[in-house]
């Protein structure tokens, strides 16, 4: 997958084959389960899949979000 963020003016990619989000950020993991890279998520623009990595919907449609009433 490919996680997009922009830590400045301009927008930086890094290619990552999974990530464990925290309460302030994701760290991204390599095939091998090591860390490669930390993204805040101040910071987190969106995470692209790449080809093959994309689970279609049941139904064809994402599901609708969840809304707390609290």
């Amino acid at each position: 997958m490919k996680v997009v963020f922009k830590p400045g003016n301009a927008y930086e990619e890094i290619d990552c084959f999974d990530f464990r989000e925290y309460d302030h950020g994701i760290v991204l993991h390599d095939e091998q389960g090591d860390n490669i890279g930390y993204v805040p998520f101040e910071i987190l623009s969106h995470i692209e899949p790449h080809e093959g990595e994309q689970v279609p919907f049941e139904g064809g449609q994402p599901p609708e979000p969840a809304y707390d009433d609290e």
